[in-house]
């Protein structure tokens, strides 16, 4: 029974899964930025690309670990 809640919750689009699938989305974009920048060290999308892709990583990271806290609870 408590797995069935838990699907549940997950197919509702809770604010977790939208971090989670958010947060890898904006890394993705975020890495795509980086290698269209080149290797200028000058390059102001390089900088944007990495600044996209490090908080696109944090935001996956946090909402991947409320995910798993929320499985691990049920």
């Amino acid at each position: 029974m408590a797995a069935d809640e838990v699907a549940g919750w997950l197919a509702a689009r809770s604010r977790a899964t939208l971090a989670l699938l958010g947060g890898s989305a904006l890394a993705l974009v975020g890495y795509r930025v980086v290698r269209l920048g080149g290797t200028d060290p000058d390059s102001v999308l390089a900088y944007v690309g990495a600044s996209a892709l490090v908080v696109g990583q944090v935001v996956a990271v946090v909402g991947l670990v409320v995910v798993a806290w929320r499985v691990l609870e049920a």
